[in-house]
């Protein structure tokens, strides 16, 4: 008997719900214990203790952490996630300015991950220890050793030497004279107000720190893609369609391509994380203007409130992006699910 897909979904939803109860916990707490006065660094040296005691009691730092912790938490059920001392406006609506972009950025990265990885991962184990496969795996080797920031600015610089029209800072040309739409995504935007233009420039803006971003994720899955491809390569019921004469682009393309993606697909959920931390340098590297870059000013600024809301929001990120890989994996493979149902 197998188990009800949308049971298996709530669990893994429960489950979620109390990851992200331990880790809204875990980042009240450091938040707040690391060295630094948030009051004191909001009004600046100059301000008077006075001062310096009222803002503290306006920001609820004078009462115990447990009761901070439930306050907290009381107003973020209800979408109130404080104010950011950095800009002096509630944090949602930093947030709702900021998430828009880092989304965009970390999708098209993911894009490019896996139209890149998959080909090469399969090419490479295809023509396995020929000319293709050494260049695949020199190329997932430097993608798996270099820092994401290292590419973003070797690309800054190769755009600025060799390309000198191409952007390189920003999410579009200023000139175009584009507000942004619903969605906070340029690409979806601009295409919705008809306007070509800015979606081609939001394209042009996106390129280099998209790649500079899915260069680490490119050498991880091109490696595990092939080694995938190598090892179910040699199963028995790929070996009988061999025999029987099935063509090999048949056997790759039907066969292995599917079986092998599971292992991908897993790593897909953690490396979505991976690519909300890289997001944080490229977002500085390139101006983007993401939340990941207003995450990074907020922890440097002590801002509670805001380090609290960008860790909460990359958590859900990254919840999601599992519940997501979980249920493709639960479709190509068929043992999870019976496995699920046991």
């Amino acid at each position: 008997m197998q188990q009800n897909p949308f049971l298996a979904i709530l669990t893994r939803l429960g489950t979620f719900l109390l990851v992200m109860i331990v880790l809204s916990i875990m980042i009240f707490v450091l938040a707040r214990v690391v060295p630094g006065d948030p009051a004191r660094m909001a009004l600046g040296p100059t301000a008077t203790p006075e001062q310096v005691g009222a803002l503290r009691t306006q920001m609820g730092l004078d009462q115990s952490l447990g009761v901070q912790y439930l306050s907290y938490m009381s107003g973020a059920i209800r979408g109130d996630l404080g104010m950011s001392l950095m800009s002096q406006r509630p944090v949602t609506a930093d947030l709702g300015q900021t998430v828009p972009a880092t989304v965009e950025l970390v999708l098209v990265a993911v894009i490019i991950m896996f139209a890149v990885a998959i080909p090469l991962g399969v090419m490479t184990a295809h023509f396995r220890d020929g000319w293709v496969d050494h260049v695949g795996r020199l190329v997932s080797l430097i993608g798996v050793t270099i820092p994401s920031f290292l590419f973003a600015i070797s690309l800054q610089l190769v755009a600025a030497r060799h390309f000198g029209d191409w952007p390189i800072i920003g999410r579009m040309d200023h000139a175009l004279q584009f507000s942004g739409g619903p969605t906070g995504l340029m690409l979806v935007d601009s295409l919705l107000a008809g306007r070509f233009d800015v979606f081609v420039s939001a394209l042009q803006h996106l390129a280099l720190p998209a790649i500079a971003l899915a260069m680490a994720g490119i050498g991880q899955i091109t490696r595990i893609t092939r080694s995938a491809m190598l090892e179910n390569r040699r199963k028995d019921h790929v070996l009988t369609l061999q025999s029987f004469g099935v063509p090999e682009r048949v056997i790759i393309f039907r066969y292995l391509l599917k079986l092998s993606s599971i292992a991908p697909l897993t790593i897909m959920g953690l490396e979505f994380a991976s690519l909300i931390g890289n997001a944080f340098v490229i977002e500085m590297v390139f101006s983007w203007g993401g939340f990941a870059s207003y995450g990074l000013n907020a922890i440097l600024q002590k801002d509670l409130n805001a380090v609290t809301a960008v860790v909460l929001v990359s958590g859900l990120f990254f919840i999601a992006a599992n519940l997501v890989v979980d249920i493709l994996i639960s479709i190509l493979d068929p043992r999870m699910r019976r496995k699920e149902a046991s």
